[in-house]
């Protein structure tokens, strides 16, 4: 699975913005290509209400439909530094991701890895009736998941300090205001 600079960008800038809440969202792909071109963030707020993460989902799917995308990954950041686990929420949406798509995938954020050059995001796959951490899954020679810009975690680093974070709207933002754009976030990458 390759991503592009920007949908591993713009779920670091999510973290960024909100680093003592969780957050989360998706990731989308280019339905020709399969490569992960866009992410889309969800909640900085609610990341467990249930009913929003429904009209959420189903205004993300509208939005691939038109635009020759579809879902293929959930991502979150946990609240506390050093949690790396993906949440129950988490695997209840990475699961219902799975049911459409059977190469979903769900990324957890490594919070430390934020404003570091080293790779900040732990995927999950659901293997064996669980979803399993892929250590080692963006690894040079053999791993399963890659940057298409080997520079993009230092782009990221660069983008936060700039403090482009405060540019990306998450649905919670949407919902508050309706002149943000948290589907494409066309202001970032």
């Amino acid at each position: 699975m390759k991503f592009v600079h920007k949908s591993y960008l713009k779920p670091l800038l999510h973290a960024a913005k909100y680093p003592t809440t969780a957050v989360n969202g998706v990731f989308l792909a280019d339905k020709t290509t399969g490569d992960v071109v866009d992410a889309v963030p969800f909640f900085h707020f609610w990341t467990t209400l249930t009913p929003m993460l429904e009209v959420a989902m189903t205004q993300v799917d509208l939005h691939c439909q038109v635009n020759g995308l579809r879902i293929v990954g959930y991502y979150e950041a946990n609240e506390r530094l050093d949690d790396e686990a993906l949440s129950l929420v988490g695997q209840r949406v990475a699961s219902r991701i799975v049911q459409v798509n059977e190469d979903a995938f769900a990324v957890v954020i490594k919070n430390a890895n934020i404003s570091t050059e080293d790779i900040a995001f732990l995927p999950y796959q659901f293997k064996e009736g669980q979803w399993r951490a892929t250590k080692g899954a963006f690894a040079e020679t053999k791993g399963s998941f890659t940057l298409e810009n080997t520079s993009s975690p230092a782009l990221t680093v660069k983008a936060i300090h700039d403090g482009l974070f405060n540019k990306i709207a998450d649905f919670d933002n949407h919902l508050e205001n309706i002149d943000q754009d948290w589907l494409t976030n066309k202001e970032i990458a």
